[in-house]
Order: structure tokens, then C-alpha cells, then sequence
């Protein structure tokens, strides 16, 4: 069946992650949070608290087909703790951990831009991204910065419908903001399980990106339809499928 649109993964498909001291952001985190608690946390106490936060967001996300904001995120981390804090005091601090990528900006995969644009001129595109920390609202300033957002017809992100990848309802709901059937759609994403498992569950077809993520794990016998290092090598691939290929 023809192809009629297109949708990508943000995270290491369309941008690379910057590096990221994490654990000069720990030492910031516990700083601000003793600050406006008026407390003190032992390293090693609160440490194990990130641990917990963020296995707690690994395994909501696995399991749960959800992910966890910084809201909550902080929460989970002040409960094991022992803490309470009012909002006013929380705010801020949430604030700073939604915005943290504007300070490390992730970078644009080099040929994207002129890719999406020609694709663009042709057909329908759409974002279904994963969020962790960073919600959508700040990657859609990234998207604005970079002039990226006019290629997209729509934005589908996880904390916006509450629903992560590979969930049906991140395809789907994207694919009935497109008005195309999932035989019509293809995904572009790096990771097996959320993109590709996720895409090929309800129909349509997905192509593992490995140019800045190979991912190889072994998660039941995932197969993409095809595997590409670089976007560019999209229009070849939907130039043989739109033939018959």
C-alpha cells in the first residue's frame, strides 16, 4: 500500500543527546531542595532516593506505558526522603528540571532539516515522542528554535495524552490527526521495543534509525522493515515501496 505519511521519534532520531554532568545536577538538586526544606540529607540517603526515582520512571515506563514528569518525579524522591514541601516551594525546582535541556541543547541529526523539508512538500509529518523530565511544551520550543515546527502537521507527545510509546494509542491518535490507515504510515524511530514493536503492532511499517542508536536488543524477535543510517536514505526506501517493492 502507498505511503502517505510519515512520523519520527525526537530522542536520538532526529537529535542527539548533548552530555549532561549529572552529577553536578544531582549536587544542585539536593542543594536547592535541602534550601527550601531548611534540612539537611545525608549524600548517600539521597542518592538512593534519585535511584529510586528513577527506577521508578524506568519501570512506569516499561510497564505502565507511561512517563513520569519532574511533578512527579520530585515527589517520589521527597516521599523516600521523608519530606514535605508546599508547591510554592516546589515550583521553582520543577521548573529548573524541565527546563535543564535548554542549558545542554540537544543537536539536530545534520541532514534532518533539509530532509523534513523536502519530505514535508510531499507529505504529512508527525512527531511521537517519549518525554522524560523534559516535557513537551519545552521540546516544542526546541522545535521553534531550530525552525522545525512548520514540517509537522502534529506533535504527539507522551505526557500530553498520557500515553508512551508502544502503546496503540501514541500511533493511533497520531495517525486519526493525519487521517491516514496505518498500512498508509511509516515511523522512523531507534529503539526496538517503543518505535519499531510499537509502529508494527498496529500496522504500519518501521524503519530503525541506528544513525546516532543501534539499538540491538534482544526483545522478542523485533525486526524493523528496514534499517537506515542516515534519513537521506528515506527516499529511496519509499520510493520502492510506493512502487511495489
Amino acid at each position: 500500500m502507498t505511503i502517505k505519511a510519515i512520523t519520527f521519534d525526537f530522542w536520538q532520531t532526529l537529535y542527539e543527546n548533548s552530555a549532561i554532568d549529572y552529577s553536578q545536577r544531582i549536587h544542585y538538586l539536593k542543594t536547592e531542595l535541602e534550601q527550601a526544606g531548611g534540612v539537611t540529607f545525608e549524600q548517600t540517603k539521597f542518592e538512593a532516593g534519585v535511584k529510586i526515582a528513577r527506577d521508578t520512571w524506568n519501570r512506569t515506563w516499561v510497564q505502565d506505558f507511561r512517563t513520569i514528569g519532574a511533578d512527579e518525579w520530585l515527589a517520589i524522591l521527597l516521599q523516600y526522603l521523608g519530606v514535605s514541601l508546599a508547591a510554592k516551594q516546589i515550583q521553582p525546582i520543577q521548573i529548573w528540571m524541565e527546563h535543564g535541556v535548554l542549558t545542554h541543547v540537544p543537536q539536530l541529526t545534520p541532514e534532518a532539516r533539509e530532509v523534513l523539508a523536502d519530505l514535508s512538500a510531499r507529505y504529512p509529518l508527525a512527531l511521537i515522542s517519549d518525554t522524560g523530565l523534559t516535557p513537551g511544551r519545552v521540546l516544542r520550543q526546541i522545535l521553534e528554535q531550530d525552525n522545525l515546527i512548520g514540517f509537522f502537521t502534529h506533535l504527539t507527545f507522551s505526557d500530553e495524552i498520557g500515553r508512551s510509546k508502544p502503546h496503540p494509542d501514541a500511533f493511533l491518535s497520531t495517525l486519526e490527526a493525519l487521517d491516514v490507515d496505518p498500512a498508509e504510515a511509516v515511523h522512523i524511530g531507534d529503539l526496538l521495543r517503543t518505535d519499531i514493536a510499537g509502529a508494527q503492532s498496529v500496522g504500519m511499517r518501521g524503519v530503525q534509525y541506528i544513525g546516532l542508536n543501534h539499538d540491538q536488543s534482544v526483545d522478542n524477535g523485533i525486526t524493523p522493515d528496514a534499517i537506515i543510517r542516515s534519513h537521506t536514505e528515506l527516499e529511496s526506501l519509499l520510493h520502492q515501496w510506493n512502487n511495489g517493492g
